[in-house]
């Protein structure tokens, strides 16, 4: 295990400048690499201290746009088309990206890792995803999936 102090709230119980441990290869291959922590060193830990009020403000100006991005996705309803057999099963499916698509059509651009579809969705219906956009942040973007036959 690897001590590494945190330089953004990635998880809910993760704050700003909280010393964790973490596996060694997450530290390496993800948290240090991507910027949301440096190892746990006296002089980092100091450093981070120092720079936490500008990281806080960073974290809440982040919260803030996810909060706006959350009402958009709220007040959105995807409806698709898409050719099923008579028992509601479909040819082809919704995937996490038609959903990014969908929302860049919208003029909302998240990344795919924020879409909590867990597997494609298959049949007919009505469906609402999770989209999580901030450690404290998330929506559900609600989705309705139609047969050519069942819409007219």
């Amino acid at each position: 295990m690897t001590k590494v102090v945190v330089l953004e709230k990635f998880k809910k119980n993760w704050e700003i400048g909280s010393v964790v441990s973490v596996k060694d290869g997450y530290a390496r291959n993800y948290l240090i690499p991507s910027g949301k922590a440096k190892f746990a060193t006296k002089q980092n830990i100091e450093e981070i201290k120092n720079l936490e009020e500008s990281l806080l403000k960073k974290d809440n100006e982040n919260k803030s746009i996810a909060n706006d991005t959350a009402s958009k996705i709220n007040n959105l309803k995807f409806s698709k088309e898409i050719a099923a057999k008579d028992n509601g099963e479909l040819y082809g499916s919704l995937s996490v990206g038609d959903i990014v698509t969908f929302l860049e059509e919208n003029d909302i651009n998240i990344q795919k890792k924020f879409i909590k579809l867990g597997n494609k969705i298959k049949t007919i219906g009505e469906y609402s995803v999770d989209i999580d956009l901030h450690p404290e942040v998330n929506c559900s973007l609600d989705i309705e999936i139609l047969s050519p036959k069942t819409s007219s």
